[in-house]
């Protein structure tokens, strides 16, 4: 004999079915805050928060949207073996450059020979090897708007 459902498993499914049946991540999660607010579904709580881990589980967790796809190990290897071999050239062409503007140049080389010596994109490279220029300008912007925050007011 099969066992019969209580109604809480009745309306739990009927939830669960139309909380699974919203497309957003924004809806699932308001549907959800408004199955919350409601205390005639405080008896489903348990139930929907291990729905929810169980859904949370079986997705993968990539980004949104376009997925980028992966680089195998041989082919980061080689655009990192390019990109460094590049930056040895432009050192050994370029002896004595420094400052941001030269550190900048030598990372523009670096990737775009990079690119071409591996057919890769060089925005692919970029994500590898990004701009050491623009992140310590970064840097100083963060550091720069953290001492104006915790700077005593005259």
């Amino acid at each position: 004999m099969r066992k019969r459902r209580t109604a809480n498993e009745d309306l739990f499914a009927l939830v669960l079915r139309h909380w699974q049946s919203l497309k957003s991540e924004r809806d699932k999660a308001s549907f959800f805050l408004a199955v919350l607010h409601d205390e005639r579904f405080a008896d489903l709580l348990p139930y929907m928060v291990d729905a929810t881990l169980k859904q949370l589980d079986q997705r993968d967790s990539s980004r949104s949207g376009r997925s980028r796809s992966k680089l195998s190990a041989a082919k980061e290897k080689s655009i990192g073996e390019a990109f460094w071999a590049a930056e040895d050239e432009w050192e050994r062409k370029h002896p004595g450059a420094s400052g941001l503007t030269d550190a900048q140049k030598a990372w523009r080389y670096a990737v775009a020979r990079a690119a071409a010596r591996t057919r890769s994109d060089p925005k692919t490279v970029k994500r590898r090897f990004p701009d050491p220029v623009e992140k310590a300008r970064a840097r100083g912007r963060a550091l720069t708007q953290a001492l104006r925050e915790w700077t005593p007011k005259k």
